[in-house]
């Protein structure tokens, strides 16, 4: 079979769409997690690991390895990083552009490319095919493509990463984006024709690595909130 990336014909490892070092905080003491359905069809299941499929071969995994451990080390505070926070908004600085930036196309390209039924909402069109090619040259573009925006989700004043929900389309500042959950975080990834113009490039990563954080309440997200409450109204709230 052809790896997704390389195109080269290969045998395939299970790739993780979502990093596994993002399903962490999902764990139970037999290493499953829930998976939670809104979906008459489709009830609560337990998963033993991330959701995978046959895609990359094992160079292409290696590549993509190298930009998860960053993003793991940035996320876990296992590298410097300085910051300052003005009420809900944190400016932070001293990311590696390249790493960071390559990390999150990496996992908007692995959404727009998978087959499972998860990640259906993302349909990246001639972008899959942008975001292909950087990949592969280890190209993390310039900052006004593709890029991303982060808000910090907690709930009572702690951090909120014991989720990850299925991505969906959303529209910003007249920009095409998609809305992933997961690290205790809401990412809104840019997949575009247009470049991004102020005040979006002022929030998003920058080649000088620094980005903007806003700080938000679990309950106060509107797809979080309704998806919450749903599941209780059903009866499938863990």
């Amino acid at each position: 079979m052809k790896c997704a990336l390389c195109l080269q014909a290969s045998e395939l490892r299970r790739s993780h769409i979502i990093p596994e070092f993002l399903y962490e905080t999902l764990y139970d003491e037999k290493h499953r997690f829930q998976v939670l359905s809104i979906l008459p069809d489709q009830d609560n299941r337990h998963e033993q690991k991330g959701l995978r499929e046959p895609l990359l071969c094992d160079a292409c995994e290696q590549r993509f390895s190298v930009w998860e451990r960053y993003a793991s080390l940035v996320l876990k505070g296992g590298t410097p990083l300085s910051y300052r926070a003005e009420g809900n908004v944190v400016f932070l600085s001293g990311l590696d552009y390249q790493l960071f930036k390559l990390f999150q196309l990496s996992v908007l390209w692995r959404a727009g490319v998978s087959s499972l039924q998860f990640f259906e909402k993302v349909q990246l069109g001639k972008h899959e095919e942008i975001l292909r090619q950087l990949l592969l040259a280890g190209d993390s573009g310039s900052a006004e493509r593709y890029g991303c925006l982060m808000f910090g989700l907690k709930f009572k004043d702690k951090t909120f990463t014991e989720i990850i929900m299925q991505p969906g389309q959303i529209r910003l500042q007249g920009q095409i984006a998609y809305r992933f959950v997961f690290g205790g975080f809401m990412w809104a990834m840019f997949a575009s024709s247009e470049y991004l113009s102020p005040p979006l490039t002022l929030c998003t990563l920058r080649l000088n690595g620094e980005t903007v954080l806003l700080i938000r309440d679990g309950r106060e997200m509107d797809n979080l909130a309704s998806f919450c409450v749903e599941l209780q109204r059903i009866g499938r709230a863990p």
